[in-house]
């Protein structure tokens, strides 16, 4: 006669330890998106967070998420809340280069998501009708150019950290229009 119970696991499964990690750097993360730059932060935050969780739920594939918080930093210490669009590509960024190995398709809308999401919490807001269109338009512009740069070193590691971070520096850049 056999049991139907399943058998005791003397050892924890080796991705057990692993997942604690994964998710143990996701609440830091959100933590820190809350604490300097608040709950806007933190809402495009989770999206990147199961973005991520989609795509790959190893901590290895989450720690280029940790550079976006450098703009939640600066944002709290200068007070400069126009931050809040590089944070938004940085996610957005990360999120497409992410799922790239899943599908142009998966990428390109995960990315266009998030910008979608980044919008209505301008639109929220109040940001002007002028002001979301620029945005707009600078983050389709971003978006497109992560794409391309995605295929190029969307699969390397050295794209899945420096794509991400060059899209925020052109939203940075793009706050001058």
């Amino acid at each position: 006669m056999t049991s139907l119970q399943p058998p005791v696991a003397t050892t924890p499964p080796r991705s057990q330890g692993s997942a604690f990690g994964f998710l143990a750097v996701q609440v830091v993360v959100l933590a820190a998106a809350h604490a300097f730059g608040g709950p806007p932060w933190v809402i495009l935050g989770v999206l990147a967070c199961l973005g991520q969780i989609m795509a790959d739920f190893r901590l290895a594939s989450l720690l280029p998420l940790v550079p976006a918080l450098l703009w939640a930093f600066a944002q709290a210490a200068t007070g400069n809340r126009e931050l809040f669009f590089p944070y938004a590509i940085y996610l957005a960024a990360h999120v497409v280069v992410t799922l790239w190995p899943r599908g142009f398709a998966r990428a390109a809308a995960a990315g266009a998501g998030l910008v979608g999401a980044f919008l209505l919490i301008r639109l929220l807001q109040r940001a002007t009708p002028g002001v979301l269109a620029v945005e707009a338009a600078v983050a389709a512009s971003i978006l497109m150019a992560t794409l391309g740069a995605a295929v190029v070193g969307g699969h390397r590691l050295w794209g899945r950290w420096l794509i991400p971070l060059a899209a925020s520096l052109a939203a940075y850049a793009g706050l001058a229009f």
